[in-house]
């Protein structure tokens, strides 16, 4: 366990590196292509904020998240595959229960990837208008503009805020639900699974390990839960890459 977790962490800290370096070059170099119209209509700050918040949040993915997403879809199949061999008819309560988080967790990352898609952008906005306001502080200073820039500094950073806050939440959500919803199923399981025994339908022997089973089967989902802040930023990011690396070139 210890060579395998060592492995596939440096295989993936090489690779996640060699991808975001590709993704930059890649990017960089359709920058130069682009027509001057496309930069007028983009401040620096958001144009670099592709480069440096969308890439990082894509390079954390890789580093974090993908190895938890093979590792939590090995242990549900294993899991899931020893339930089956144990007893099939109270697998069919695991596995219900199993749909029913996948459920909450789809719709939950659902809403929850428009605000963090909502983030990304604000925070691109924000940091070009920031980096235009400390660029062009001369002329803010000679016409008086500190006032205005505050407030409309404010009025951004607000709107950041409120995204920023509403993408956690929905995203939050989500692990107490699950391990609420992974109580419930073993409670179930184990009640059930009694009055299985009682019945002589299966012996304390087989009901002892597939309890222990139950318990592991939702391990990976929080798991899963526990990593939703990275994937659905790293989303947002790269759906913002993308959307400019689609700009036709001049």
């Amino acid at each position: 366990g210890v060579l395998c977790t060592w492995g596939y962490g440096q295989l993936m800290v090489h690779t996640a590196q060699q991808v975001v370096s590709q993704i930059r070059h890649d990017l960089f170099t359709h920058t130069q292509t682009l027509p001057l119209s496309y930069f007028d209509g983009h401040t620096h700050g958001e144009l670099m904020s592709h480069f440096t918040n969308d890439v990082d949040a894509v390079n954390e993915a890789l580093n974090n998240s993908f190895t938890v997403i093979i590792q939590s879809f090995v242990m549900v199949v294993g899991t899931i595959t020893m339930l089956l061999v144990l007893n099939e008819a109270l697998s069919a309560i695991v596995i219900a229960f199993l749909l029913l988080m996948s459920v909450f967790m789809f719709i939950s990352a659902r809403r929850s990837k428009k605000y963090y898609a909502q983030q990304q952008a604000g925070l691109a906005d924000l940091n070009g208008f920031v980096e235009e306001m400390v660029a062009g502080q001369k002329v803010e200073k000679v016409f008086n503009h500190e006032e205005k820039d505050f407030e409309e500094f404010c009025r951004r950073n607000e709107r950041l805020r409120e995204a920023g806050t509403k993408a956690v939440s929905y995203a939050g959500m989500m692990v107490p639900a699950v391990v609420s919803l992974s109580f419930f199923n073993y409670a179930v399981s184990a009640c059930v699974g009694g009055l299985f025994v009682l019945a002589g339908l299966t012996d304390i022997a087989t009901l002892s390990p597939y309890l222990v089973y139950v318990r592991q089967s939702a391990l990976p989902l929080n798991q899963l839960t526990q990593q939703a802040n990275f994937f659905l930023t790293a989303m947002s990011g790269a759906e913002r890459i993308f959307e400019m690396m689609d700009v036709e070139p001049e």
